[in-house]
């Protein structure tokens, strides 16, 4: 028996992974040829992601080398605001989310998906962390919305922690007790949903609140928060003092010096949420088809996963190009300034002697770095060589 379309399959799988009345869930899909280089691109944007997020940590790394050689005493810290949290938790979660999506190489070198414990830790890794991707960039938009209009829990870290907490706990309780449950028999609780594995399609009710449900309220939230929030930003939009309920329309009111850099800074924190809806949007558009009609084509499927598998990427590239001073993330000039301003050792004048008596120091031997990373070497060197470089006397 010859199978179309470059399956793979042995004509025992094909059989099994046809969509029947007898055979509603199957537990084995085969992919066609076509189907195969599409996984294959959302795999690709997965590695994307991944690779971004390393990076993003590696620098994490060395921003943390860089400020306790610049603060020896250990006067700073990681997690200074509350949204070191919220983007610190954010690309953990990104990370766990890209390994969902990068594991879906396996399934285009065999050529089929199936059941079993891989694919069911990938429906695990996938739940949770597109789940946490989610209720965290959620989490972010009412707190720049909060903190910028209402000025509220600015300074609130323990907030921060126990809603990362609580997100966290959530996602892991209802994803490990879903899976826990329905783990054998027919009724597994990640199958091939066809192209990978997630929430088999058993479970419509656990898909909606265990994943989409988050999706569709971060999309949401993003969209209905930038209105106003840009119409604050531009200086048309104030809240009362006294009355948080009461909005005010105004002419443009031109913000200046640190309330202007403010504005600046939280329009700058949604463009987070607003990239993760651009990504979301199509692919809930290709969901509601395929809830609608009850299946979607496997183009738009694969080019709208490809789309939200780069979130992670996008959500590096925008801490990269904004450089909103998190995570330890902060400018050239900034870093110079910070030394500038850093508490100096103070050294007692040596007592007299003559010069030959007296020892040199490592700065006269060698010189030291300055602010812009140059070596500057002592004047006594610097003589030692005009001298050895003018004529001799006769």
């Amino acid at each position: 028996m010859s199978l179309p379309n470059g399956i793979v399959c042995t004509p025992e799988e094909y059989a099994l992974s046809i969509v029947t009345a007898e055979n509603p869930y199957p537990q084995v899909r085969c992919l066609t040829r076509g189907q195969s280089i599409g996984l294959a691109l959302t795999a690709e944007s997965g590695f994307i992601s991944l690779a971004a997020v390393l990076l993003l940590f590696g620098l994490v790394i060395r921003n943390v080398v860089r400020y306790s050689k610049l603060y020896p005493l250990g006067d700073w810290r990681l997690l200074q605001v509350p949204m070191d949290i919220y983007m610190l938790s954010l690309f953990s979660l990104d990370l766990i989310q890209a390994l969902g999506t990068v594991v879906d190489v396996k399934w285009v070198r065999l050529g089929k998906v199936y059941s079993g414990s891989f694919c069911t830790a990938q429906g695990v890794i996938q739940q949770f962390g597109e789940t946490g991707v989610a209720m965290t960039t959620t989490a972010i938009t009412v707190h720049t919305f909060v903190t910028v209009i209402w000025r509220v829990g600015i300074h609130s870290r323990a907030v921060a922690a126990v809603v990362v907490a609580l997100i966290w706990a959530f996602v892991a309780l209802f994803v490990g007790i879903s899976a826990g449950i329905h783990r054998s028999g027919d009724a597994v609780y990640d199958t091939p949903t066809p192209y990978w594995c997630w929430v088999g399609e058993r479970y419509p009710g656990a898909r909606i609140a265990g994943e989409y449900l988050w999706l569709w309220v971060a999309l949401f939230s993003s969209v209905v928060v930038y209105v106003p929030l840009y119409f604050w930003s531009q200086g048309t939009l104030s809240v009362s003092a006294t009355r948080w309920w009461r909005f005010h329309v105004h002419r443009p009111a031109h913000a200046q010096g640190a309330d202007g850099a403010r504005r600046r800074r939280a329009l700058g924190m949604l463009a987070y949420p607003l990239s993760y809806a651009v990504l979301v949007l199509p692919l809930s558009i290709v969901r509601w088809i395929s809830f609608r009609t009850g299946s979607a084509p496997s183009a738009a499927t694969f080019v709208v996963i490809f789309l939200y598998g780069l979130s992670g990427a996008s959500n590096v590239l925008l801490l990269l190009l904004t450089r909103p001073q998190l995570l330890l993330f902060t400018s050239r000039g900034e870093v110079a300034a910070r030394r500038r301003r850093a508490p100096r050792a103070v050294s007692l004048p040596p007592p007299p002697s003559s010069a030959r008596s007296r020892v040199a120091t490592k700065a006269e031997l060698v010189g030291g770095e300055d602010e812009e990373g140059a070596w500057n070497l002592p004047s006594s060197v610097l003589k030692s060589f005009s001298s050895s470089e003018a004529p001799h006397a006769q």
